[in-house]
């Protein structure tokens, strides 16, 4: 059982496997396909004691801590570039915006901390705080106090719900079902939301809509 497999591995391999995913979600931006709370959350489904989870979360940590470091200096050195690629258009004008909302607002230093329980958009704050001119020692107090408190939280809750299915097996199917249904319905809200932005933004005059309930940010 895939369960009992993650429960026997050594929590140092979970701690460097999670090290290495946790970088590239902040420097290469591949959060945005896999978010981190999952991986994080099936981390901590291999891990059985507080001890096991303290070894993990410092390596989890350093992970955030090189991704966080590498977004910002990518956003440093290529500023909006980055957001007005291929790849930062597929990701969405929306969610750059309210990443920026989050790094350049009032009390951005908190702001930053709590986005890192926020899916897609932790992985592109330090992108914009570099952008943006953030100094790097106010960021990365942040950036290590958010994700301090990301990572442990979801290696504690993951594993504790594999705890709790190790010992009730019989109901990983009916969860796998309830779980599948949901991320079903929240995938078609998320198309149909997209759809509904693209054709507002084709009508006419649409394009002047985000400005007024949104103004640019100084």
């Amino acid at each position: 059982m895939l369960l009992d497999m993650l429960g026997q591995l050594d929590p140092y391999l979970v701690g460097a496997v999670l090290l290495t995913v946790l970088a590239l979600d902040g420097s290469l931006l591949i959060g945005v396909v896999l978010p981190g709370d999952a991986t994080i959350a099936v981390a901590g489904a291999a891990l059985t004691g507080p001890a096991e989870i303290a070894v993990t979360a410092v390596g989890g940590v350093i992970g955030c801590w090189l991704g966080a470091t590498g977004g910002w200096l990518i956003g440093r050195r290529y500023g909006s570039r980055v957001r007005h690629s291929k790849v930062g258009r597929w990701i969405g004008e929306h969610r750059w915006a309210r990443a920026e909302r989050i790094a350049t607002g009032t009390g951005s230093g908190p702001a930053l901390a709590a986005a890192y329980f926020l899916p897609v958009i932790n992985s592109l704050t330090p992108v914009i705080a570099g952008t943006f001119g953030m100094p790097y020692s106010r960021f990365i107090r942040w950036a290590l106090a958010g994700s301090a408190a990301w990572v442990t939280t979801y290696l504690t809750l993951g594993s504790y719900a594999g705890e709790f299915l190790r010992r009730n097996e019989h109901l990983i199917v009916p969860i796998a079902g309830c779980v599948a249904l949901l991320a079903a319905g929240l995938i078609m809200i998320n198309m149909r939301a997209r759809a509904a932005r693209r054709a507002a933004i084709s009508e006419p005059g649409g394009s002047r809509a985000p400005e007024t309930a949104s103004p640019p940010l100084r």
